[in-house]
């Protein structure tokens, strides 16, 4: 029976023109780490396996970038990052609204969100969004205030809503 680093490897080394692929939830998870961990059976296995129990705890939000036709964004703007609460919720507003549109899976550090996440990113304009340092969330401004006063006094949060 393979584990989740067997299917990494299987998928990370296939031949080119194989059009073999892997859950996304895996790729996030495995991509999270570090270049040199992720040939590590025991780092991948543990990094899966919490990635997992994050997500079957509600602690896990998909991010998106509306880009507005390529217009500058900032963070500041209200529209620009979409939340959802479940891959399953952006699929429908895809469907609807960006058919083409990329949601990224991201760890809510330190609780469920309700309602709203506040984000933090240390280079917002730079749209990295599927790179796991771009953002850090937070199920409440106390929390988030709390982690920028020990890593980056000078930081800022954004608040977003969760949708639904």
């Amino acid at each position: 029976m393979s584990d989740a680093f067997d299917r990494w490897l299987e998928w990370r080394h296939k031949p080119p023109g194989d059009r073999r692929s892997i859950p996304a939830e895996l790729y996030a998870a495995v991509m999270s780490l570090p270049e040199a961990d992720r040939s590590d059976r025991q780092r991948v296995n543990e990094v899966v396996r919490s990635h997992d129990e994050a997500r079957r705890e509600g602690r896990t939000v998909w991010l998106y970038l509306d880009y507005h036709d390529g217009a500058p964004r900032t963070m500041e703007d209200p529209g620009w990052v979409k939340v959802f609460a479940s891959a399953e919720v952006a699929e429908r507003w895809f469907k609807e609204n960006d058919p083409e549109g990329v949601a990224w899976e991201y760890e809510v550090e330190g609780g469920q969100p309700h309602g709203s996440v506040w984000l933090y990113s240390r280079d917002p304009g730079s749209g990295a969004i599927g790179h796991p340092d771009w953002a850090k969330l937070y199920p409440s401004i106390k929390a988030a205030e709390k982690w920028l006063e020990e890593n980056d006094p000078t930081g800022k949060v954004w608040e977003y809503p969760v949708q639904e």
